[in-house]
């Protein structure tokens, strides 16, 4: 499932080493949507999760403007600290 933020909206935006392939982000961010269907239900995350991962940037934009995407968001940011270290990617929140 591809979801796209919508505007006016506050968001965390992702930004990882040149190279970071799209298919890498969208199966670790799968898992946490999945977390995030465990803990709210398919129902909520459905309706409150957005994200975006363009094709042609190793980026992830997710929406935490909701309770279900602060939870997203958190989650994704402590795989990311796992995999790459303090300092191996970025991460800023922004209004969009």
């Amino acid at each position: 499932m591809r979801k796209t933020c919508a505007l006016n909206k506050l968001v965390c935006k992702f930004t990882f080493m040149d190279g970071t392939k799209r298919e890498w982000i969208e199966s670790h961010l799968s898992w946490v949507i999945f977390n995030a269907e465990c803990t709210f239900g398919k129902s909520k995350v459905r309706i409150e999760a957005s994200y975006f991962i363009p094709d042609d940037k190793p980026e992830c934009i997710i929406d935490v403007s909701t309770e279900v995407g602060e939870h997203i968001a958190k989650l994704f940011t402590g795989i990311m600290i796992r995999e790459f270290g303090e300092e191996g990617f970025a991460v800023e929140r922004i209004t969009k």
